[in-house]
Formats: C-alpha cells, sequence, structure tokens
C-alpha cells in the first residue's frame, strides 16, 4: 500500500475477502461468546486465534482481525495486537519481558492502573 495516497490507504486498509466474507465493507460481529461444535473445536480455535480463526467475541471477531490487518497495513507493521483497554495493553507489555519473581521499577507518574498492576 505504500503506493497509494494516505485517503486510498484508509479506504482500503483491512478488506480481506477473509474477514469481510466478500462484502466491500468489514462486516460488524457484536458477540460476546461464539458457538463451537465441540470443545476440542473451541481449544483448535484458541490454539490458532494467531491465524486469524475465531474464538473468543470481545477478542477474536472478523471485526477484530479485520481492525488488526488495518492496522498492519497502514503502519507497515508485521503484526498487530489490540487491547480492550489501556491498562490490558501495560499489563500485557510488562509480562512479555518480565518473569517470576522479577521486580519492575516506574516512575510514580506513570498511568496509575499500570503502577496498580
Amino acid at each position: 500500500m505504500a503506493d497509494k495516497k494516505l485517503d486510498t490507504q484508509l479506504v482500503n486498509a483491512g478488506r480481506s475477502k477473509k474477514y469481510t466474507l466478500g462484502a466491500v465493507n468489514s462486516v460488524i460481529q457484536r458477540a460476546s461468546s461464539l458457538v463451537f461444535d465441540s470443545v476440542e473445536a473451541k481449544k483448535h480455535a484458541t490454539r490458532n486465534r494467531a491465524n486469524g480463526e475465531l474464538f473468543y467475541g470481545r477478542r477474536g471477531t472478523l471485526t477484530h482481525f479485520s481492525l488488526q490487518q488495518a492496522m498492519c497495513e497502514l503502519e507497515g507493521g508485521a503484526g498487530c495486537v489490540l487491547f480492550p483497554c489501556g491498562a490490558a495493553a501495560v499489563a500485557n507489555s510488562i509480562l512479555a519481558f518480565v518473569e517470576q519473581g522479577d521486580h519492575v521499577l516506574m516512575t510514580n507518574t506513570a498511568y496509575e492502573p499500570s503502577q496498580d498492576f
């Protein structure tokens, strides 16, 4: 998308047929839970969520995956992870680098939920 003007990039980002089901625009899936044929099918979807498998209503639907793809395309990223709130994003970032027993030093002016975490 790098050769296209920003307006064109913004309009077309995240429009993979995989996530739009052939529609021009991304589908809006509002769901808190998804139905699976079996417990094993649910486990398989959860294990393969990084590959775009539907797995959970709040962060594993076609709407979610389409937005992730759009962010990657617009930012030139290799991957994207969306979080429902800033506290979840910060906690996940910290957990990516620390192990059990580690200590984290942060300024007392850091985002308050991060300090609480």
